[in-house]
């Protein structure tokens, strides 16, 4: 594993007092670290995958293990925000998943990058198990009585399979026309108003 020494973040300011104050001081140190990693040359994968470590990290996470499941946390929320918005604008399931993951993927490049340096780390195993069987579930791969190691061996080869998939540019405003479209065509639309006679 990589241990890179870090400079000092802005995070550190004050101590925290109470447990809003604390999840606020760590949420606020981890995307010091996803700034710093995403300022990383690219090219140089050894540099560019290990894992900051610092005092002010040191202050917020017990260890690096637990920096590691923090990165992990916000890629599988991120992933599963995106999931959730590709399956209800898109028709074909497993295109949808794929298009979705190689979207967080490119938007979380660094992160993406740490955690597959660091895929095999033991404090990572449930974690990357849970997200494989997302996938899967959200792929129509797996259904939600499958045993965790099935879900998840799935929800793995469907994203080996899948490693190389582009995410179309979308033009702008293709949110708002996918959800308005329905209130302006189709059965539900209102007839135009007559206007009343004086």
């Amino acid at each position: 594993m990589g241990t890179n020494e870090e400079p000092a973040m802005n995070a550190s300011a004050a101590r925290p007092q109470n447990a809003w104050e604390t999840y606020r001081h760590r949420a606020a140190v981890l995307r010091d670290v996803i700034t710093g990693l995403e300022q990383r040359p690219e090219k140089n994968s050894e540099q560019s995958s290990g894992l900051p470590w610092n005092d002010v990290i040191a202050e917020v996470f017990t260890d690096r293990a637990d920096l590691l499941v923090a990165l992990h946390d916000l890629w599988s929320r991120r992933l599963a925000a995106r999931l959730d918005l590709a399956l209800e604008l898109h028709d074909i399931p497993e295109a949808s998943v794929a298009e979705a993951y190689a979207a967080v993927a490119a938007d979380l490049a660094p992160v993406r990058r740490v955690l597959d340096a660091h895929a095999h780390h033991p404090a990572l195993a449930r974690h990357r198990a849970n997200a494989d069987r997302m996938i899967a579930l959200a792929a129509g791969l797996a259904t939600v009585g499958d045993p965790l190691a099935v879900s998840a061996a799935r929800g793995a080869a469907f994203r080996a399979r899948t490693a190389r998939v582009v995410v179309p540019a979308r033009r702008d405003g293709w949110l708002a026309e996918r959800l308005t479209t329905p209130f302006t065509s189709g059965p539900f639309t209102r007839a135009p108003r007559l206007k009343a006679s004086a």
